[in-house]
């Protein structure tokens, strides 16, 4: 009887083991899926993102750098765009430089930015621009109608608006002159055509803001037939001034023009931007805030309701979602790769 049991009890060990062995060996096999794994299960649990962007030939990464922009694009021909700074201290710098070396570009690649934009002058956007210059290969640079004291000499600049006194301003401006890059003051005229994909500037439309933040230029970057609307600061005078440029906006429909599907949100969410009327007419699937969620109060929660109300779905915040990567498809289909869902929860192995 005693042998019975003792065989018994072997043989209910042998088989617990044999299925412990099948089951860790089921669990180690899925590692080679993973992704599919993860892409389905995020699917069901946060079905407003899809976090796969291997198939995207548009990536577009909204850095988390403070209360400050900074976006880097990986233009669908290859070629990589620097769109503003972070901010003037070295928590932001670093963090930029940091996320750019370690995600964005890839081990063994030339470090290059073909077109470097900086919006306006204002810290929260050219605060890390000579570090940038200093640390890549610039091909083109993009800077706004504003001038240096040395410099509204040379180019005869009259007008107080059109000239900054910053100190991180001028350390630009030398950084840029010390890299020897093509440089081009932007205008609506400053658009980069390919065969596949366009940025169009659509603003500034005046040469002298009494608001630095206007200088801001609004690019419109078109792929796949998937509208993605870069604003720096630009603020509701621009906003209005598009609106009447553009088949005179009555507030009953949205001209082609603006109407987007992705939305980089003017001036980190404040309601010095953002107007019902221009989110009514862009009618936006997707928005992000560059935001810390602290200083100044942005975003603002007029900003986020107008946002919520005009029907965008997905609004993204680099102070909740920490870095934000989009991409567009060859076929048109957006997907977004979230640091922190808070919507849900994300499943990662």
């Amino acid at each position: 009887m005693a042998k019975e049991k003792n065989e018994k009890s072997y043989k209910g060990l042998m088989i617990r083991i044999i299925v412990a062995i099948i089951f860790l060996g089921l669990l180690f096999s899925t590692y080679f899926i993973k992704d599919d794994i993860e892409t389905y299960l995020n699917s069901i649990f946060y079905p407003e993102v899809s976090n796969d962007i291997s198939n995207s030939k548009l990536v577009m990464h909204f850095i988390n750098v403070g209360n400050a922009d900074a976006i880097a694009i990986e233009l669908p021909n290859g070629e990589h765009m620097l769109i503003d700074s972070g901010d003037n201290n070295n928590t932001s710098r670093e963090a930029l430089i940091s996320y750019l070396d370690n995600n964005f570009f890839e081990s063994g690649e030339e470090k290059t930015f073909d077109y470097f934009v900086l919006t306006h002058s204002d810290a929260d956007h050219v605060g890390g621009a000579a570090l940038v210059l200093q640390t890549y290969k610039i091909e083109k640079c993009f800077r706004p109608n504003q001038y240096t004291e040395a410099e509204a000499v040379e180019y005869n600049i009259t007008d107080s608006k059109n000239i900054v006194t910053t100190q991180v301003f001028q350390r630009f401006v030398n950084a840029l002159e010390e890299e020897n890059c093509e440089v081009e003051f932007f205008t609506v005229n400053s658009d980069i055509n390919f065969s596949d994909f366009d940025i169009n500037f659509i603003a500034p439309l005046e040469t002298i803001y009494s608001d630095v933040n206007n200088y801001s230029p609004v690019m419109i970057l078109t792929y796949a037939g998937v509208k993605t609307m870069f604003t720096g600061d630009a603020e509701k005078e621009v906003e209005e001034a598009l609106l009447n440029l553009y088949d005179g906006y009555t507030g009953e429909y949205a001209s082609s023009v603006l109407d987007i599907d992705i939305l980089k949100v003017g001036h980190h969410g404040s309601d010095t931007s953002s107007t019902e009327n221009f989110i009514k007419a862009l009618s936006p699937s997707y928005a992000v805030i560059c935001t810390d969620g602290e200083a100044y109060g942005h975003p603002s929660q007029t900003v986020l309701n107008r946002l919520e109300n005009n029907g965008v779905k997905n609004i993204y915040r680099t102070d909740l979602n920490g870095n934000i990567v989009i991409g567009v498809s060859e076929d048109g289909v957006i997907s977004a790769n979230l640091g922190t869902y808070t919507k849900g929860f994300k499943i990662e192995w």
